[in-house]
């Protein structure tokens, strides 16, 4: 199994660093990478043999590492979220949380939320339960969600309505 986990570029993540950690523990074979941030505290993450961790991959290095994967484990950020649904690759997601000083407020509780509406994923505000689930995971299920023309359309339209706006202002 080859899992790319991405915390994002913002503030420390340290519940995904917990999850990391803990499927690393767990799954000594299984080829794991992590984009922790530019802040993460990687010091007890660079011992683990089956772990490739980084602060930041450059865009190109990690757009193949995205590719590679079998699984994306995400923040809840709207650019993965979005890479994801498009390129129809599983992913599961955490949301950072205010309260814990992951974020400067919830927009990706509500992300997330959201998210698991339309879609129906599960999203995991719990260390333990995102760990189980990455651990449950079945690479051989069939996946779900496979929106990702109507995404791009949706977003190009939009982005040509939103230029067009502009224009006029």
């Amino acid at each position: 199994m080859r899992i790319l986990f991405a915390a994002g570029t913002q503030f420390p993540f340290p519940r995904m660093d917990r999850v990391v950690q803990g499927v690393a523990e767990q799954r000594l074979t299984w080829t794991l990478v992590y984009q922790a941030g530019p802040d993460a505290d990687l010091s007890t993450l660079g011992s683990l043999p089956n772990l490739r961790v980084q602060p930041l991959f450059k865009a190109e290095e990690y757009q193949q590492l995205f590719v590679e994967a079998e699984l994306v484990v995400t923040h809840a950020g709207m650019g993965n979220i979005l890479a994801c649904l498009e390129q129809g690759k599983p992913f599961l997601m955490m949301p950072r949380l205010a309260r814990l000083g992951e974020h400067r407020n919830d927009h990706q509780v509500d992300t997330a939320e959201a998210i698991a509406s339309i879609y129906h994923l599960p999203f995991y505000e719990e260390v333990d339960s995102l760990i189980e689930a990455v651990l449950e995971y079945d690479g051989a299920a069939p996946q779900t969600v496979t929106p990702g023309e109507s995404i791009r359309s949706q977003r190009r339209d939009f982005g040509k309505k939103l230029n067009a706006l502009i224009r006029t202002l």
